[in-house]
Parts: structure tokens; C-alpha cells; sequence
């Protein structure tokens, strides 16, 4: 004869804490995967970007430098620099071109072909603002009015930067690019 025991069953199995433990786990597993998805594709996104965004900086660079190049009687080293700076030493006027401040970065340099001036035309690049600054520095050898020891010469060194910035999701981020140019002439 058998002998049954009482109170004890004899089916295995996994009980219903065991099943919701094995959710939670697996739920972690993939909250973790879908949250590494996501942070690559915001690196790649803000990557793209950071291209744009230096891109739009060299061609703000590369315009400064072919003004600079250009005819001075139209532009020239005199208009190298910020809206208000660069005064005339004889009239006193200001000759710099660049708009000073952020500024939304648009599709046309306008009708004097330089981009970062006031007449920059074209559609907005939406997330996209870009700032000149544009600044005197002292040649030790040849100091001008704005050295520690001023000098009788005329500035001829200036810093550019120019500064684009842009969001990354909701991180705002920034591009730079400086370089000094100057106005000496090289001879042989």
C-alpha cells in the first residue's frame, strides 16, 4: 500500500516570485540596452553637429581672411575687426565690419560677399549661432597705442575667434577657432 504524504505535493515548478524576479532581471537587461542605444545615437547625433558647427566656423574664418585680402579700398585690413572698432586714425570713424555678439548663422554673406557682416542674407541655420570677436594685440616689436609701453606704429596683429555654438539634445555645446593675422608684408 501506498502511503500518501499530507501536505506536500509532488509537482515541481517555478512559483510566481520566481517569474516576477526573472521580469525585473530581464527588465533591467533591457532598460540598460535601450538606454546604450539611445546614448549612441545622441553621440552620433552631437557629432554630426559638431561637424556642422566647425564647418560653419572655418567658412566664417576663411571669409575674415579673404577680406583681409581684398581691395582696401573696399575692405581690407582696416575692416578687420568688430562693428565700431578699428577707428580711422585721421577721421576717427570705425571701419570693422563684424557684427559683434552671437549672431544666427544664415545661408548668404550678402551683397559685400563676407560672411559675419550685418548684410548676411538667407534662411536661418536653425540651432546655429556664431560670434567674431575680433581683438587688437601688441607687436612687442613694434608697439602701437594699445601696448603696455605704447608705441608709434599702427596695430597690425589681430586675434580673431569665432565661436558657433549649438545644442546637443539639451546640452549646449561650442565650437572655437582662433588664429592671429597680421598686416606686415614679406619681403625677400
Amino acid at each position: 500500500m501506498r502511503s500518501k504524504d499530507k501536505g506536500k505535493s509532488s509537482e515541481a515548478g517555478f512559483s510566481y516570485i520566481d517569474v516576477m524576479v526573472a521580469l525585473v532581471i530581464f527588465l533591467i537587461g533591457i532598460l540598460g540596452y535601450l538606454s546604450a542605444l539611445s546614448a549612441g545615437i545622441l553621440q552620433s547625433r552631437g557629432q554630426q553637429q559638431q561637424i556642422i558647427a566647425r564647418h560653419v566656423a572655418a567658412t566664417a574664418m576663411e571669409s575674415i581672411m579673404a577680406a583681409k585680402e581684398t581691395d582696401p579700398t573696399r575692405l581690407g585690413w582696416d575692416a578687420i575687426g568688430n562693428v565700431g572698432s578699428n577707428l580711422h586714425p585721421v577721421t576717427g570713424l570705425p571701419q570693422g565690419v563684424f557684427v559683434a555678439g552671437f549672431q544666427q548663422v544664415v545661408a548668404s554673406a550678402g551683397p559685400d560677399e563676407v560672411i559675419g557682416t550685418i548684410d548676411d542674407t538667407g534662411a536661418a541655420n536653425v540651432g546655429y549661432t556664431r560670434e567674431i570677436v575680433i581683438t587688437d594685440l601688441c607687436d612687442p616689436d613694434r608697439p602701437s597705442a594699445i601696448c603696455p609701453t605704447p608705441g608709434i606704429w599702427e596695430t597690425r596683429m589681430r586675434r580673431v575667434d569665432v565661436t558657433v555654438r549649438y545644442f546637443v539634445g539639451s546640452a549646449q555645446r561650442e565650437e572655437t577657432i582662433r588664429t592671429v593675422l597680421t598686416d606686415y608684408a614679406a619681403t625677400n
